[in-house]
């Protein structure tokens, strides 16, 4: 079995960000110390698509639509994945053509650093600085959000991505990967606050995240090869394994982004000037170059109503 945006993607060093609490975090205490109960967020068995829990207590439900933007839930806006790239442009891309389609700038300014899409097509985009927003696909307008950087033992910049919380239904997280340590989390979109999961059991790199409407999560780790693996979303424990030998990028050395759509998995990855694009395809087990673009691609998402098979 197998296993969907980027890391050092502009070639700099990774943030090593800690908090005070993140010892104890690690170790289990994950009280007061941590801002949460005496345990971790009981997510649930869904990763194989046993509904075994809901969402984290007090955990987004995105219902019929944003009342930011007025775009309504599973719109044709999700039915993309998007990418940004190091100067501030947003992307569309078609996976079954391969194809962009220049959206804009983002209104705000400043560097995104990474990007995650929910299931009203707003994009979440996290800029060098540790500022969220919140981006209109449609346009590029932009509402930064109240959250606050360097939450328990998070660095500043991280990937993420949002999953379903249960197989096909309407409720998402927001999954956050950190890095130094390299950890599990999550962010409540309603009150911004952070929640640590665990440590990653048996890979040690910077990860971007994916999610599926079906209620898994994914992440690509940065390295020699690169790994894509599916995630324990209960416990960040590394289901699975699947080596991308056909990317040769050193880590911290390249732009990094990553998406999941149709069954397939989208890499894509540079050396800090321009973007090679990846396919991962597990029904065969196949990654293939499909095209090398000029602009850097720093941060990919999609929405969890995405299609979680491909065209037939």
């Amino acid at each position: 079995m197998m296993r969907a945006g980027g890391y050092s993607r502009r070639m700099r060093g990774r943030a090593r960000v800690v908090v005070v609490c993140f010892a104890a975090c690690v170790a289990g205490a994950w009280g007061a110390a941590c801002g949460g109960g005496s345990h971790p967020p009981a997510i649930g068995d869904v990763f194989l698509g046993n509904d075994a829990g809901g969402p984290p207590s007090g955990g987004p439900t995105l219902g019929g639509g944003d009342p930011w933007t007025g775009i309504p839930s599973c719109s044709q806006e999700t039915q993309f994945v998007y990418v940004v790239d190091e100067a501030g442009v947003l992307h569309r891309f078609d996976p079954p053509s391969a194809a962009f389609t220049d959206v804009g700038p983002l209104a705000c300014a400043g560097s995104p650093f990474s990007m995650a899409i929910d299931r009203t097509g707003v994009a979440w985009v996290l800029f060098d600085d540790g500022r969220l927003a919140r981006v209109d696909t449609r346009s590029g307008k932009c509402k930064v959000t109240p959250f606050v950087a360097g939450q328990q033992g998070f660095s500043v910049r991280f990937g993420m991505g949002f999953s379903s919380n249960t197989p096909d239904g309407g409720d998402e997280t927001l999954f956050v990967s950190g890095d130094a340590p390299e950890m599990l989390g999550w962010i409540d979109t309603g009150t911004f606050q952070l929640t640590p999961v665990a440590l990653y059991d048996l890979l040690k790199t910077p990860a971007e995240l994916t999610g599926t409407g079906d209620g898994r999560l994914f992440g690509a780790f940065s390295g020699q090869p690169y790994v894509v693996a599916q995630i324990d979303k209960a416990s960040a424990h590394i289901e699975s394994q699947a080596p991308q030998t056909p990317i040769t990028f050193p880590p911290n050395a390249a732009n990094f982004a990553f998406a999941f759509w149709g069954g397939d998995f989208y890499l894509f990855v540079g050396p800090g000037q321009g973007t090679d694009v990846f396919r991962y395809r597990p029904a065969d087990g196949t990654t293939v170059k499909l095209a090398s673009e000029t602009f850097t691609i720093v941060g990919a998402g999609v929405s969890t109503c995405a299609p979680t098979v491909g065209p037939k």
